[in-house]
């Protein structure tokens, strides 16, 4: 008889699994050998999922996973697998759908216990290995589901068909939203929103909070078109401005860090995800026109420097995420004690000893404290909004910058998170997009040039790493870990929404090409009636576990759904094809009253959905200008309902909705000025 009782994570190449390949506990990857297991063997499934750089995964593998008295009960009663999110999004998505029907929330790691047949009956996220008192240990929680699952059948079978049923239906009641016109206008929804907003401190709602860098970009792209009144514009604003000063941000590398476990921005959640820093760029890119003031100019900077540094692969591909924990703390790279910020920057004072002489005010400027902000007297690095007026003037602001570089130089002496080597497809794809973000839009050459240096690099490496087979047959492979994947929604438009922007670029048709055909094949595989489906329908019947919709909401990044409408409304004038809206419009109608349900959460729906088709308009113009510093510096005026086209006849230039042409014109100099904005110089 083949003995199974072992742990198979060894073979795996997923840093995730292999931080458990040393568990006491039988695991299983993801397969169809599991799940056969199971079935044999009558078990439950115990499907843990989590991802290399989660805290809390960190903690409950500590705790329980190398436990010998957990691993034994779970070998005994469970067929236990394990899963990295990043390798199999559908799988993470579909359960977390599941645990919210059972908690009201979701997160990582995702504790999800299965029937044979892959109905959940109960998902939960972290559990202690000791019960708190709000808690449930996990050892009373595992014994209460095995016995649930030989001595309660019935029950357990209901609510797993329940569940099942449910995440089929969807969650959101179909009620329709009254409104107006084709879509609520800006002023409007920011109005609804106002009884959420934190007038304090930025953002909206209490803590944790996340940087909603979707929705974020849509209300700058609306204060850009002039349309939002003053006061809701301020509260964007400021609420960015808090952002860039907190611990949220990475002050002293660059780049942002997950989420804000306070009210203030002060205290994160450590790791770094990539699919953070692309948005985090596209949101800063446009602040930038609005806010042009150093604090946004470094954190653009710096968080290109970031990538560059510690995210860039030599294989020209992006690392997927940072961790928290170094050393088993979490935060410890990241925080200084005050003694430790003090000979941080002495270590670092210049002849001038402009470091030392300022001292007192760069404790202040910093939020540096003997207490700390975080654990064991160690402060998390941000700037205190109270003293802005002090530091932000030309002198301040350059002692920030040094003091910055200090504390710098003392972090690369400590031992650094973990990271995840692999490369993810989708992630990729949005970094692109964003880099192109920043080279239309940030109007500082240095930082344009820093973007483009990456932007080149990964057009290269990503193609090379992430596309697969011969021409005629290419396909995605969505990560590095796996020598093949499901062909997965998220991969696809984003890798669409990337070739657009780099054939907006460079006029490279072969761009424009891929972009029409990744469209059609999404059309063709993703779209079944009026949902968008996770994965493509000629995988519906490789995996056991429902091809279920794909939410319209924003959730760890960006709703692929909304940025499929995006692009369908942009294809449209480009190639002057209405059915391609056309064939969208009764998702179009579906998502439109869903995510006015709760527009914050739907940010790139909104960036979707606000303008009616009219306001779509192609520029057409030779493609012989991309090579001239003017029109660089006069594309950014361009906001994403114009579409840039290029032809190689002669000099003239039009823009055209999707049925006809509006305005014309000969020559660059016409161009420009014909449509720059009143009052603005060449």
């Amino acid at each position: 008889m083949t003995n199974t009782n072992f742990n198979r994570l060894k073979s795996e190449k997923s840093t995730y699994l292999l931080q458990h390949k040393e568990n006491p506990v039988h695991w299983w990857s993801w397969g169809p050998e599991a799940l056969l297991q199971s079935k044999e063997e009558n078990k439950p499934i115990f499907l843990s999922i989590g991802y290399s750089s989660c805290h809390w995964c960190h903690v409950m593998g500590e705790e329980s996973f190398k436990n010998e008295e957990t691993a034994a009960f779970l070998n005994e009663n469970f067929i236990c697998i394990k899963v990295d999110r990043e390798e199999h999004p559908d799988i993470d998505a579909y359960y977390q759908q599941a645990c919210h029907l059972f908690t009201g929330s979701g997160g990582w790691p995702l504790s999800a216990f299965l029937l044979p047949d892959l109905r959940p009956y109960f998902v939960g996220t972290y559990f202690p290995q000791v019960a708190k008192k709000d808690q449930t240990s996990f050892g009373d929680l595992l014994k209460e589901l095995s016995r649930a699952f030989h001595n309660d059948k019935d029950v357990v079978n209901e609510n797993a068909q329940r569940a099942t049923d449910t995440i089929k239906e969807g969650f959101l009641p179909k009620d329709k939203v009254k409104f107006q016109g084709h879509f609520p206008p800006a002023s409007g929804i920011l109005d609804v929103l106002k009884q959420y907003q934190d007038n304090d401190n930025g953002g909206y709602g209490q803590a944790p909070k996340f940087p909603q860098f979707a929705f974020y970009e849509w209300a700058l792209e609306q204060m850009l078109e002039g349309i939002v009144p003053k006061e809701q514009g301020e509260h964007i604003i400021k609420s960015l401005e808090r952002i860039l000063m907190g611990g949220i941000t990475d002050q002293v590398r660059g780049g942002i860090h997950r989420y804000s476990t306070d009210a203030t921005w002060t205290v994160p959640h450590f790791e770094k995800m990539l699919y953070d820093q692309a948005a985090f760029l596209k949101v800063l890119s446009k602040l930038s026109l609005l806010y042009p003031s150093p604090l946004v100019f470094d954190a653009i900077y710096n968080t290109l420097e970031y990538i560059h540094v510690e995210m860039l692969h030599e294989q020209d591909y992006c690392f997927s995420a940072q961790d928290a924990d170094s050393e088993g703390v979490e935060g410890l790279y990241f925080t200084f004690t005050r003694d430790e910020f003090i000979d941080s920057l002495n270590r670092a004072d210049e002849e001038d000893e402009a470091l030392s002489k300022n001292m007192d005010n760069l404790i202040k400027w910093f939020n540096i404290t003997e207490q700390g902000n975080f654990d064991s007297g160690l402060n998390v690095v941000s700037l205190s909004p109270d003293c802005a007026q002090e530091y932000f003037t030309s002198e301040g602001w350059e002692l920030v910058r040094k003091a910055k570089k200090a504390l710098l130089m003392e972090r690369k002496m400590r031992i650094p998170p973990m990271t995840d080597n692999k490369g993810i497809a989708s992630w990729n794809f949005q970094m692109i997009t964003a880099l192109s973000d920043v080279m239309q839009y940030c109007q500082v050459a240095p930082i344009r040039s820093a973007a483009s240096q990456i932007f080149n690099r990964l057009i290269e490496g990503v193609y090379k790493t992430f596309i697969k087979g011969e021409d005629g047959a290419k396909r995605l492979c969505h990560t590095t870990t796996k020598d093949s994947s499901l062909p997965y929604l998220e991969d696809y438009v984003f890798f669409a929404e990337a070739q657009l922007r780099i054939y907006e670029l460079s006029g490279n048709v072969i761009f424009k090409q891929n972009f029409l055909d990744t469209l059609n094949y999404i059309k063709d595989q993703f779209i079944d009636g009026k949902e968008i489906l996770t994965r493509a329908k000629n995988a519906n019947e490789l995996e056991l576990y429902p091809n279920q919709k794909y939410s319209s909401f924003d959730q760890s990044f960006k709703s692929p759904v909304s940025t499929l409408i995006s692009l369908t409304r942009r294809a449209a004038v480009l190639f002057r094809d209405n059915d391609l809206v056309q064939d969208m419009n009764e998702i179009i109608e579906e998502v439109t009253h869903e995510v006015l349900k709760n527009p914050i959460a739907a940010g790139e729906a909104l960036r979707a959905l606000t303008y009616p088709n009219d306001a779509y308009k192609v520029i057409s113009c030779p493609k012989a200008w991309l090579d001239q510093e003017k029109f660089a510096n006069f594309i950014g005026y361009f906001l994403p309902r114009f579409v840039f086209d290029f032809h190689e006849d002669g000099e003239r230039w039009e823009i055209c909705s999707a049925t006809q042409c509006e305005l014309n014109g000969e020559g660059i100099d016409n161009f420009i000025e014909t449509l720059k904005p009143q009052g603005q110089a060449e």
